[in-house]
């Protein structure tokens, strides 16, 4: 079973969706946004903001091109407004163009903005479409699963990552998933044009 698995398109893919969650990135805007949480509040906002990413992945994994012929557009189309989006994402995590996000008291709200647009956005709604569809459902949803998981993991231990590594290696560490993004917008935009 595991000899026919194919790890080098599944490692692909979890990169790809791992650059775009960056949860590096997400480490100060999940602590400004649990700021006023107790522990227990924080882990329940990690979990909740894991489901609601979770749902928004298997809505586009499964009904992305039934969405995407419904407005008539077609995959190449995507291709090049994905990699588009994918070029914005990536430039903001390069140049450091953060979103600042209030601290609420709200655990369902925190989790709210932390599952989307924070984990699962534009670019990953994007790539998931695009990645069933060249290399199907079972390895995208496979590599989805594996990101989020690594996401949520990361949330879970985001004040402790903080303190081990410090504000300039996450933002280091950000920096290089842009760059990684920046990558793969170029390569959707060729992909799509035929290039």
């Amino acid at each position: 079973m595991f000899e026919s698995f194919p790890v080098g398109p599944f490692l692909q893919a979890f990169v790809l969706l791992f650059a775009i969650m960056d949860p590096f990135a997400s480490i100060p805007v999940f602590l400004s946004l649990t700021a006023k949480f107790k522990s227990g509040d924080r882990i329940k906002a990690a979990n909740q903001a894991l489901m609601v990413a979770t749902g928004v992945v298997l809505l586009f994994l499964f009904f992305g091109n039934t969405i995407l012929h419904f407005f008539g557009i077609s995959l190449s189309d995507f291709k090049i407004a994905g990699g588009g989006v994918l070029l914005i994402l990536g430039a903001q995590l390069v140049f450091g163009w953060e979103k600042k996000e209030k601290a609420t008291k709200d655990y369902h709200v925190a989790a709210t903005i932390i599952g989307v647009p924070l984990i699962t956005g534009p670019g990953v709604i994007t790539s998931v479409i695009v990645l069933a569809a060249s290399d199907g459902i079972l390895l995208t949803l496979v590599a989805a699963g594996a990101a989020l998981f690594a996401n949520w993991i990361i949330l879970l231990n985001s004040q402790k990552l903080l303190k081990l590594f410090g504000q300039n290696i996450v933002e280091i560490s950000s920096r290089v998933m842009g760059l990684l993004l920046i990558a793969v917008a170029v390569s959707f935009v060729r992909a799509g044009l035929g290039v």
